[in-house]
């Protein structure tokens, strides 16, 4: 269940944020027993999304996001003729020329469904009846790795990864993840950057939550494989604040890379 994943990540992660649940709210009966609170004022999407973290719930319709961008992306207004042609980016000057920022428009993915708005709450405020789509993570490149790690412990390489530095918690984030059922990874952009004003060292991940349980697994079972022991030391604390030490055995000054390391005159000599 959600709470219990989001127990999970915070064990096996250095989270400095809460893991954030995106629900599309499709009809206005979805967004009214909605149990999150209407904004009463405008909101860029991603700014939510980075109160979510700190743990703050809130619901948003099209009238209170302060992004037409995110609108746009999340299903809540139509894609005009402006963000299709590339032709407004062409003109502030983003890409180089029209045929460029054509192309980038014609790679962005928009959500198919016209939805009346999206629920934006911690992970761990949802539960068994009223699960979220989206689970979107902003976090350090090392927390990254680990859930790329987590994923490909499965699934293999993840593929297809989209970003451009654009849109990036709304699209790259959210709606990318949503339509395409995968995972992605995002540079976050220049707009979320400051707005949200996210650190330098963070990046954002989007998970479809229905996979979020197959990752945590992957990440539980490369943790002796993969961590260092700074981190395991983390790990064991966390899991015995949780009482759940006997869960997951970590296994010190083990992994996959001692010893594998040196010339081959050097790793020759360590075999002696």
């Amino acid at each position: 269940m959600p709470r219990n994943d989001a127990l999970w990540l915070d064990i096996l992660l250095d989270l400095r944020r809460k893991p954030v649940g995106i629900r599309f709210l499709l009809t206005e009966d979805d967004y009214v027993s909605s149990k999150a609170a209407g904004l009463s004022g405008g909101m860029p999407y991603c700014t939510a999304v980075k109160w979510a973290g700190e743990g703050r719930l809130c619901k948003m319709d099209a009238a209170h996001c302060a992004c037409f961008a995110a609108s746009r992306a999340l299903g809540m207004a139509p894609v005009g003729e402006e963000a299709l042609s590339g032709s407004r980016h062409a003109k502030l000057g983003v890409y180089e020329n029209l045929c460029v920022s054509r192309s980038v428009a014609k790679d962005m993915v928009y959500c198919a469904h016209k939805c009346t708005g999206v629920e934006i709450m911690p992970l761990e405020a949802y539960d068994e009846t009223n699960r979220p789509d989206v689970v979107v993570i902003v976090t350090t490149p090392h927390n990254a790795m680990r859930i790329t790690q987590g994923y490909a412990y499965h699934k293999g390489q993840l593929k297809d990864i989209k970003m451009a530095g654009m849109c990036a918690i709304c699209q790259e984030c959210t709606s990318y993840p949503f339509e395409k059922n995968m995972p992605n990874l995002s540079m976050l952009c220049s707009g979320t950057r400051c707005v949200a004003q996210w650190a330098k060292d963070e990046l954002g991940v989007g998970i479809p939550y229905h996979q979020l349980g197959e990752v945590i697994n992957g990440l539980r079972k490369t943790v002796n494989p993969m961590e260092a022991n700074e981190d395991k030391h983390r790990i064991a604390k966390r899991l015995a604040d949780a009482g759940q030490s006997g869960v997951l055995e970590v296994v010190f000054s083990h992994n996959y890379f001692t010893g594998a390391y040196g010339t081959p005159e050097q790793l020759a000599r360590r075999k002696k």
